[in-house]
């Protein structure tokens, strides 16, 4: 039966936590070392288990005052032993005790553990303390007893001095110093040290002040190990040092702050930090949690790397365009570096040198290689952007208020196509000037440069924001400073820039001119260029300035000028919709069949002709591809253009900055072969087939670079070229002389390999060694491993299985690596002679240019024609005696085809020498919006070159057309609706001549009725008087009607949209609109009608009906007492009376 467990089996559990918490500050024992090396007393008896290392139990009773002594006995030997304080400087003692030993010193609790010590020790021990204690009657053991324990007896003789009182406060306050460093150290897991320590308030320096304020000095000299917990390590290494990678990466963000840094790491592309969060929300990869920052901030002490983000090499130009798209500035960071070169180079044990190699943003991008397959060259349905990238600025303000006058200039260039507009202007308070053009260009990406006012910021950044919502569709804006010596630094910066460009060329005469061009330029312009090509630098851009052949002033007065408003009222671009290109005008227009047609239908409808001659030979171009539709010569021009797959403008351009890939190059030099084999034949306009010179002249100019395309294409190898394989790109007759002798080292060294196989056999004592090639290892020997024996020392073992091994000769490894290198050396060279080539490619830029640029005018006039082509549409004809618009059935382009149902065709007669303007009323939906729109549509058409949709048109070229039509205020400048409409009349008042079509629709409905009504009627007639356009006025106002009365010249006409009224079914009066123009002026605009179309609750309608007849009811008793008012003046023969009788009783009717 198992004894009864007695008190001296409970604390041992305790012995053991106790020995979990105190070993945790007490250093641990040298290795070899043993508990105790005390000499075994004489006198002790002796069995098995004592003997050993001078480890001993005792195995006589001790007596009562031995038992209370020897607890706090060890318990200060083990003090001593910590702080090396103690007078035994013997090996210290390991045991285990508890805190109630110590307390209470019960002689039951005593037991000595040793790791030493096997089970029969335990067992031992428990039966010795459940014997009875007995005192010794022996003398010597009572000396021996008084001896050791004559300090601690209990004596109740307040004079025995108590010597170790001292000895017991120093252990009370070591183990509260114990315990303190205890909470300290490991704390709880809500305590405010290991918050503390979380957020690196808590360092390795802080704790070590605390130990030397609130610590012995003896305990400061602990080892770290001993003193340092797992958290407390992992603190250290989330502070600790960047790998060699991390620093690079750190150094080049610290340089672009603003660019989200794309690194190649391998075989991969990493994000790092912020850069790796945000590419993760917008790719849609996985984010590695980590770091975000970079710089070291405590609250990211704990981790210890970045977080990452990734994606494969070959998904690069498909993340950066996403990102690029969504209005983020993208740089790629490149290994520039191979392993071959380095493992032979001086830096063969530092990182890879990594450089930002390619910068990117949404007007920068050009490495988008889409347009080579098929899918891309069908041009989209959405609302093509022009991809300009436009640089500004803008002297101080000049007045306040409405008299601000502010210059501007800038320059857009369109990187993609090599074209460039710059302009220098004054604008007023409104920036109408500045929204015209920026409708216009419609650029992706602005460059401000210096302070610009506030109006012209608000400005830019609404026509910046995205009108669909979509992030892609918002323009990217970035600033940059403007110093107070800003136009002489430009123009000796443009001065530089050019002076290197006429020393390197050829032309001298060309080249002088080119300089001197750029001199002309205004101020404003000179320093926005200046900060262009600064700008572009930094993407490897800056040649597109090279090319000022392509410099256009957006002022020029050769094309009709549509502002703004108009670009919007009559929806040239976008509907007004959902802001997409369909419902619009050029998507009426649109049937190009290629990418760089559809650039350049774009510039023609925004930009519609004012030249007759040029005119002229546009509409005769039209015309006669109508007339040919399904000829020979049409038909060819339309399989040609049907063959071209990719954007040949955008490709050419890539080709001239030398970042175009081999086979892309392939494909346009091919796709410029098939161009101009089409029409070799042609040497002249014409033998083109066509009678029109416009059409002639551009086909004639095809055939013109066969010479040079074929002369670059005999260089290239075709299956290599397809391939995109760099090192047998070129004929081998075309090499270089530096890629010839890398590759004869190759061979030679491959010869060597070759002839080094007889060493091998003999060595292996076999008649023939061939090499094999494993986990795309080469040059491997196979040796069977019995046959080991035969195997040199000095070969390497590469890999093997179990039944051979694998080996490299160190021939073969010298070998193997001068190879390497000459491939390395190889693929530079090829890279140095394809940038050569297309170099030499770059200087007959303009010819090619020219060339696309013809088949782009062919495409846009085939486009024109099968938009001509449709029924209704008639040729305009254009007058020059006088301002005239005379249109007989007109229809509207893009509600026509928009429409289920037939469209209501109209005519209209304006014209300078007679009718001027055209006062128009009618019924709400009635169809007077779209009626005057109609009529600048066709006027725009027209002047494009297209026919119209009209049964015939008799048209004078037109300066500008102007509208005013919507209503909706303008919270960004902080102006009501009243405010917008008389600023934008005010503009036009300014800007239109006796060649300008004006509309102006519903003037004056701003504010109340009588000021509405003045302001409309004073607007009329300056138009009338003052600048005699061509004028559609459309009110509800009919007391605007009497104003005919004034001209009977018949310059103000009244006209309205017809309708029928009949009575409903349930006593309502029902209109039905007819959509045709007539005579006359419409007394009544029908609005509870529209109210009833629009589902209005019948109460309401109702009330509606009831308040307007009292309405008129009053209305006309007002005019009644006025009439009787009148009557005596009228009786007393006054003749203005008379004539004011009149007109009010006309009212009355």
């Amino acid at each position: 039966m198992a004894p009864p467990p007695t008190l001296s089996s409970q604390p041992s559990q305790a012995g053991k936590t106790q020995k979990s918490i105190s070993s945790f500050f007490t250093p641990k024992p040298a290795a070899g070392s043993v508990l105790s090396q005390k000499p075994t007393p004489q006198s002790t008896k002796q069995n098995g288990l004592g003997r050993g290392s001078g480890l001993f139990v005792s195995q006589d009773a001790p007596d009562e005052d031995e038992d209370e002594e020897l607890p706090t006995r060890r318990l200060k030997r083990a003090i001593s032993n910590i702080h090396g304080d103690s007078g035994d400087r013997g090996p210290s003692k390991r045991f285990r005790r508890s805190s109630e030993d110590v307390e209470n010193a019960a002689p039951e609790s005593e037991t000595i553990a040793s790791p030493t010590l096997n089970r029969e020790d335990s067992t031992n021990s428990k039966r010795r303390s459940l014997q009875p204690a007995e005192k010794p009657t022996s003398p010597l053991s009572e000396a021996k007893t008084s001896e050791r324990t004559s300090k601690y007896v209990f004596s109740q003789d307040a004079d025995t001095p108590m010597a170790d009182d001292d000895e017991d406060e120093q252990v009370k306050r070591q183990k509260e110093r114990l315990h303190q460093k205890f909470v300290k150290k490991l704390g709880r897991p809500d305590s405010m040290t290991e918050i503390k320590r979380r957020n690196h308030f808590i360092t390795e320096e802080t704790e070590e002040l605390d130990a030397e304020n609130g610590l012995d000095a003896e305990e400061e000299d602990e080892p770290p190990k001993s003193t340092k917990g797992k958290k407390a390590g992992a603190t250290k290494k989330g502070a600790a040092k960047l790998t060699p990678m991390e620093k690079q990466i750190l150094d080049i963000k610290r340089k672009n702050m603003d660019t989200l840094l794309v690194v190649e790491v391998g075989y991969k592309y990493r994000f790092f930090g912020e850069d790796a969060r945000i590419a993760s929300k917008e790719l849609q990869i996985m984010c590695i949690p980590g770091k975000i920052r970079y710089d070291e901030h405590p609250s990211e002490a704990h981790l210890d790397r970045f977080a990452s983000a990734s994606f494969p090499t070959h998904r690069l130009h498909v993340h950066v365009k996403r990102l690029v798209q969504a209005g983020y500035k993208v740089g790629v960071v490149r290994q520039l570096e191979t392993a071959a070169l380095k493992a032979v180079g001086d830096n063969r044990n530092t990182p890879f040198v990594r450089q930002l190699t390619n910068l990117y943003t949404k007007g920068t991008y050009i490495d988008d290689t889409e347009g080579l397959d098929g899918s891309d060259g069908v041009p989209s349905a959405t609302t093509p952007s022009s991809g300009h990238l436009l640089c500004m600025t803008e002297t101080n303000a000049k007045g306040w208020g409405t008299d601000e006058k502010v210059r501007i200039g800038f320059v857009a260039v369109q990187p993609t196509t090599g074209d460039v507009i710059y302009d220098d202007f004054e604008d007023g308070f409104m920036r109408s000037e500045l929204e015209t053009r920026l409708l216009h260009i419609s650029p992706c990406e602005f460059l401000i440069v210096g302070n610009v006012s506030k109006t012209t910021e608000k400005l830019v950044s609404h026509l910046a924001a995205s009108r669909t919502g979509k992030k892609a569709e918002q323009a990217r804006i970035e600033k940059t400073d403007k110093p107070k010596t800003m136009a002489a630094q430009a123009y000796s910066h443009i001065s530089s820039f050019y002076a290197d460009k006429v020393k390197s060329s050829d032309d001298a005469s060309s080249s002088t001119a080119l300089l001197d061009r750029v001199h002309q330029l205004s101020e404003l312009v000179t320093i926005c260029l200046s900060a262009m090509i600064n700008h572009l630098t930094a993407y490897g851009l800056e040649h597109v300035f090279d090319l000022t052949k392509y410099f256009q002033p957006f002022s020029a007065r050769s094309h009709m000028l549509l502002n703004g408003n108009t670009l919007t009222s009559l929806e040239i671009y976008e509907n007004q919709t959902d802001h997409t290109s369909a419902g619009s005008l050029f998507w009426t227009l649109d049937k190009t069949q290629t990418r760089f047609g559809q650039r350049l239908l774009r510039k023609w409808v925004g930009r519609p002709l004012l030249d007759q001659a040029r005119l002229t030979e546009r509409v005769e171009a039209v015309e006669e591809l109508m007339q040919n539709e399904g000829s020979l010569a049409s038909d060819k021009l339309r399989r040609l253009l049907r063959q071209i797959k990719g954007d040949l403008e955008k490709s050419l351009i890539r080709i001239y900055y030398k970042k175009c890939t081999r086979s892309e190059l392939l494909a346009v030099l091919q796709t410029l072969q098939t161009i101009a084999n089409e029409y070799v034949q042609v040497s002249n306009p014409e033998d083109s087939g066509f009678k029109s010179p416009l059409l002639g002249q551009a086909i004639a100019s095809l055939p013109c670079i066969l010479d040079d395309v074929v002369s670059y294409l005999d260089r290239i190898n075709l299956g290599a070229a397809k391939d995109n394989d760099k090192y047998n790109f070129f004929r081998q007759e075309h090499e270089t002389e530096a890629i010839c002798d890398h590759k004869v080292g190759i061979v030679s060294i491959e010869h060597d390999l070759e002839e080094h196989k007889k060493k091998i056999a003999e060595a292996l004592r076999k008649k023939k060694v061939d090499y094999v090639t494993s986990s795309a290892i080469e040059f491997l020997i196979e040796v069977d491993n019995t046959q080991l024996k035969n195997v040199p020392a000095s070969w390497a073992k590469i890999s093997g299985t179990k039944k051979l091994s694998r080996f490299h000769t160190p021939e073969v490894i010298k070998l193997i690596r001068e190879r390497d290198q000459h491939k390395e050396a190889l693929a530079n060279a090829c890279d140095e002679a394809f940038a050569d080539l297309l170099t030499e490619i770059g200087t007959n830029y303009q010819s090619f240019r020219d060339c696309i640029q013809s088949l782009a005018s062919l495409d846009c006039l085939l486009s024109l024609a099968e938009v001509s082509s449709l029924p209704g549409y008639s040729k305009p004809e254009f007058i020059t005696d006088e301002t005239r618009i005379e249109v007989s059935g007109g229809r509207h382009p893009m509600v026509e085809q928009l429409l289920l149902d037939t469209y209501v065709p109209n005519d209209i007669s304006l014209s300078s020498a007679s009718t001027r303007a055209l006062l128009v009323t009618g019924p709400n939906m009635g169809g007077k919006s779209s009626h005057v729109r109609s009529v600048a549509l066709i006027s725009i058409m027209a002047q494009i070159g297209c026919f119209v949709p009209a049964t015939s048109a008799r048209l004078s070229l037109l300066d500008a057309i102007f509208t005013r039509m919507g209503a909706e205020d303008n919270m960004m400048k902080g102006e009501s609706t009243f405010m917008v409409e008389l600023s934008e009349t005010s503009d036009i008042l300014k800007q239109a001549t006796p060649r300008s079509l004006v509309i102006l629709d519903e003037l004056g409905r701003g504010t109340s009725t009588h000021d509405g009504v003045a302001i409309a009627q004073a607007v009329l007639d300056f138009m009338l008087r003052e600048c005699k356009s061509l004028t559609l006025f459309i009110t509800h106002y009919q007391a605007l009607a009497r104003m005919a009365e004034q001209w009977p010249g018949g310059e103000l006409r009244n006209v309205h949209m017809k309708f029928t009224e009949s009575e409903g079914g349930n006593g309502e009066k029902e209109v039905t609109f007819l959509y045709e123009v007539g005579e006359g002026t419409a007394h009544r605009s029908y609005g509870l009608n529209v109210a009833r179309l629009a589902g209005l609750p019948g109460g309401i309608l109702e009330v509606a009906q009831v308040k307007s007849k009292e309405l008129e009811v009053e209305e006309m008793r007002r005019r009644l007492a006025y009439l009787g008012k009148m009557m005596p003046n009228v009786l007393q023969g006054e003749g203005e009376g008379v004539e004011e009788l009149v007109g009010a009783v006309e009212q009355l009717g």
